[in-house]
């Protein structure tokens, strides 16, 4: 992830230099084979370089009007712009505060044609490729991309096929990696210079969890059923002296950076949590297979809590070693998991689980993809704290709590797990609404889950709100001179 333009103006010598940047994201696939409720699901944390940063979620609606452009309005961008056709499609998008200077930063689209969009995680290529394929100064950055996609494609082969062909024709700003889904398939992209990229079907029967590193390894450039690439993809690997295994090009091997802890590590413990029978331990030289089998079927749930994890139980554990770099960073502005319903109808088959500020001490909340309007709390713009926001709203709790996790983490934790569970069962029950409010009319589906969703998000708040006080008088009775042992475990009366 990135932010602040004057951090983005070095960001090709900080790319090619090291993984251990501000420009931080987590992503994660479940396969449907292997997810307990058979749906796909897509994730990522959009992580930032410092803990304060307002994200919101609002719904862009479907426009026709000729003569549009996408504009990235980065500082230093010059207004560099991409046209849009006649009529653009509704989505979801989780846009930066308008003030923070560096663009949109849409994150997380879901749209009327059932594609999620999901973009991007932040990713590196060697000094010696970027030699052959340099970044392009002003061309495709991850400020546009995914509501570029997501406004004028239809499948996430479309997305993939759309995308190639704008970074053919503009070059791209950044190393990236995006992911699309509809009902049928879900793909992994990754950019990896000014304008050489590969794309790969997903598997349905695997996931895969990374930090911020391309991940594609072995590629049959015959399999043009299963991978996309540039044309010149595989002359620049010829001449950095392609690695090759099982007579396939190993992509990750021949062009990216050199491995780092920094994201090789969270890319380790995401298998060690999914597929502890494989995962062995922590290997820093280690290039770790993108896909594997799960040893146990996945669920939204799941990931939520993968999201917050600090390493617990291992020696990584950043109660003990503070300066690793785990998925749970607090510096996470939002986290969004994507779940694709295939037996839903196109318009609204898309669920996104939202969580606003860092994952550890707070709580994902369900939207469906078909959702015209989203609760006030998500619009509320700007980068200082204000009480009618949802960010701020849900970040003042796991602020509080991460001041002394010890004592008050444990209740918010178990609090937002069981809210979670609960919501979890009871979105699930209304699959079987959803199918007959949308057999009546698209309107008639569209308004039940816009009203769905604002309901739900307005009890979360208004739980959290709830919440955030009982913290404050238990921290306030635990600031004292009387010892630990006097001090109060914090859980919820609610």
């Amino acid at each position: 992830m990135r932010k602040f333009k004057t951090i983005a103006l070095i960001l090709m010598a900080a790319m090619v230099l090291s993984t251990a940047s501000a420009f931080a994201c987590t992503g994660m696939y479940v396969g449907k084979d292997v997810s307990k409720s058979n749906n796909t699901i897509i994730a990522r944390s959009e992580d930032q370089s410092g803990g304060l940063y307002n994200k919101m979620f609002k719904v862009r609606p479907r426009t026709t009007k000729a003569g549009r452009y996408m504009v990235d309005t980065g500082e230093g961008q010059d207004g560099f712009k991409v046209p849009l056709p006649k009529t653009t499609y509704k989505y979801t998008y989780v846009p930066d505060y308008s003030t923070a200077g560096d663009g949109e930063y849409s994150a997380s689209c879901m749209n009327e044609y059932g594609l999620a969009v999901v973009g991007t995680i932040s990713a590196s290529a060697s000094d010696e490729y970027y030699k052959l394929d340099p970044l392009v100064e002003k061309g495709l950055r991850e400020a546009i991309l995914p509501g570029l996609i997501a406004c004028q494609c239809k499948s996430a082969k479309g997305a993939v096929n759309k995308l190639a062909q704008l970074i053919d024709k503009y070059g791209s700003e950044e190393g990236n990696v995006l992911f699309f889904s509809d009902k049928k398939e879900a793909w992994i992209f990754e950019v990896y210079g000014g304008h050489e990229y590969c794309a790969m079907k997903m598997p349905t029967d695997k996931v895969a969890v990374f930090g911020n590193q391309f991940m594609i390894g072995k590629v049959d450039k015959d399999d043009t059923a299963n991978f996309v690439f540039s044309d010149n993809l595989f002359e620049i690997m010829d001449k950095l002296g392609a690695v090759k295994e099982d007579g396939y090009y190993n992509v990750v091997k021949t062009v990216a950076e050199p491995l780092a802890d920094y994201s090789n590590m969270r890319t380790w413990r995401g298998h060690q949590i999914l597929a502890p029978s494989t995962a062995g331990a922590y290997d820093t030289n280690k290039y770790y297979d993108l896909f594997y089998t799960p040893d146990y079927k996945v669920s939204a749930l799941d990931l939520m809590e993968l999201y917050r994890d600090r390493y617990q139980g291992t020696e990584f554990d950043m109660a003990l070693n503070p300066g690793n770099r785990p998925i749970g960073v607090t510096r996470q502005s939002d986290v969004h998991i994507i779940e694709t319903f295939a037996n839903l109808p196109t318009d609204t088959c898309q669920l996104q689980w939202l969580c606003s500020g860092c994952a550890e001490g707070n709580v994902f909340i369900p939207a469906f993809s078909g959702i015209t309007d989203t609760y006030k709390a998500y619009k509320v713009d700007g980068e200082k704290f204000n009480a009618n926001s949802a960010y701020f709203t849900f970040r003042q709790v796991s602020a509080l709590a991460q001041s002394d996790r010890e004592y008050l983490m444990g209740g918010v934790h178990d609090f937002y797990k069981a809210q979670e569970e609960k919501m979890y069962k009871d979105v699930y029950s209304k699959v079987s609404k959803i199918k007959k409010e949308y057999k009546k009319s698209k309107k008639a589906g569209r308004k039940y889950v816009t009203n769905l969703a604002k309901n739900t998000a307005k009890k979360q708040i208004a739980n959290a709100k709830k919440l955030y006080k009982e913290l404050v008088s238990v921290q306030i009775d635990n600031i004292n001179d009387r010892g630990g042992a006097r001090k109060t475990v914090f859980k919820a009366s609610f």
